[in-house]
């Protein structure tokens, strides 16, 4: 969805609209590492304000995503519900220099054409920024088994847990034989 900066009237403009997972797969990379499926479509409402010197949009994105856990790998429903507030400059508004330091409110201006604003990027965009860092079906997800893969929130793990060769063992050995030696 484009709109042009010209057709926003002086009250603003108001949209509401629901993505499917086909609209939503259209941003995802080739190799989606979230693994992300929507269990219903992702509602959308925002509200489109022209300023002097920048456009405003407020609004929320909503919908349940299924994502896969990074620890035990298992599909769990996440509920987004995420505030959207987005201050768009012009692009030729933008400093020039290579290098520049930001200051604090200068942090929450995104860069557009000045015409054109493209929504369907934008929502897309808030729909990564709002997803955890760490996808965890659970703060207290136990994983999986590192040596027969069993998913330890489920079960207990199958594999016999055979103490590691210590690195020391051969110095313990040698210890136990040294004259004047005695554990205690």
């Amino acid at each position: 969805m484009r709109i042009r900066v010209d057709e926003i009237p002086e009250s603003g403009r108001f949209l509401h609209f629901h993505w499917d997972e086909d609209h939503l797969r259209q941003f995802l990379p080739p190799e989606d590492p979230f693994e992300i499926e929507l269990v219903r479509p992702v509602n959308v409402d925002l509200e489109i304000q022209k300023r002097i010197d920048h456009i405003r949009i407020t609004g929320t994105i909503r919908g349940v995503l299924r994502l896969g856990c990074h620890r035990c790998l298992k599909p769990f429903q996440w509920s987004m519900d995420e505030t959207v507030d987005v201050f768009l400059l012009e692009e030729e508004k933008a400093p020039q220099e290579e290098e520049l330091e930001l200051e604090d409110e200068e942090l929450d201006f995104e860069f557009f054409d000045g015409q054109i604003i493209e929504i369907d990027q934008l929502v897309a965009e808030q729909i990564f920024l709002a997803l955890p860092f760490k996808v965890l079906c659970s703060e207290d997800c136990r994983g999986i088994c590192p040596r027969c893969g069993v998913n330890l929130n489920d079960e207990e793990c199958r594999c016999a847990m055979e103490k590691e060769p210590s690195a020391f063992s051969r110095l313990e050995a040698i210890k136990s034989r040294l004259p004047g030696w005695r554990e205690e």
